[in-house]
């Protein structure tokens, strides 16, 4: 089952949500090791995920992103992204960062960036580049039983940030099965998606990640000292996707 462009849009925007203030037009220095990263779910140097993002963007909106960074940066930008090797690339960001403690971006290149992802022609090319995490996530919920959006989302954000659980999938599989049986028998209906939700969060790091995915299984919660709301992001486990 493929996952809509909308149902795609709000699992974005429920992940961007710890990755920063400001949505598709994040930016952050090399506090992390990255280089620099960019984007709704922090596309980064270091990983190799911002490159193509980049490469993209400026070969067909080159106009538009000469206007918003001006003549200097935009060649600037263009020779690193298309020459520069990834530690030169990697480099480079920290030449850009003002504090390697926050991650905070000279501000002189913090402004175009925050322009650039506020276009919808970038917004449109950092959905196309999810689309490995929506696809991890898709295939993660068969496996586990999830159906609902509220369960994705929490299947989305494990795969933007760790990709997989500390322990085996198949391992992991065979424990939610275990209980979907002896709920079937009991019950007569299938495993809600939040006790599935709640075998997984056994098997995710613990600290912000395991912080991050409580807050989507319980429907809210505060992270970053922020309070996460599932449904602003108009996510339940109501909802199948």
């Amino acid at each position: 089952m493929a996952i809509s462009k909308s149902i795609k849009k709000k699992l974005l925007e429920s992940t961007g949500f710890f990755e920063g203030n400001d949505g598709y037009s994040n930016v952050t220095g090399n506090f992390d090791g990255q280089g620099l990263s960019f984007g709704i779910i922090q596309f980064n140097f270091g990983q190799g995920t911002l490159q193509p993002l980049l490469k993209e963007y400026i070969t067909d909106n080159e106009a538009e992103f000469k206007s918003i960074f001006g003549t200097s940066k935009a060649a600037t930008l263009k020779k690193v992204v298309f020459d520069y090797s990834k530690s030169q690339q990697i480099s480079w960001g920290n030449s850009i960062t003002k504090s390697t403690k926050t991650g905070e971006v000279l501000s002189e290149w913090k402004e175009p960036f925050k322009k650039m992802g506020a276009k919808l022609s970038n917004q449109n090319l950092q959905i196309k580049y999810a689309e490995d995490y929506f696809d991890r996530a898709e295939s993660m919920a068969e496996q586990f039983g999830i159906i609902s959006t509220q369960g994705l989302a929490f299947l989305f954000d494990q795969a933007v940030q760790s990709w997989k659980f500390t322990a085996s999938h198949s391992s992991i599989e065979d424990e939610i099965n275990e209980l979907h049986r002896a709920h079937r028998k009991q019950e007569g209906t299938r495993l809600p998606d939040k006790d599935r939700l709640s075998v997984l969060l056994d098997y995710v790091r613990a600290g912000d990640e395991r912080d991050r995915r409580r807050a989507i299984m319980n429907g809210s919660g505060r992270v970053h000292g922020k309070q996460y709301d599932v449904d602003d992001y108009g996510l339940s486990y109501d909802d199948e996707f």
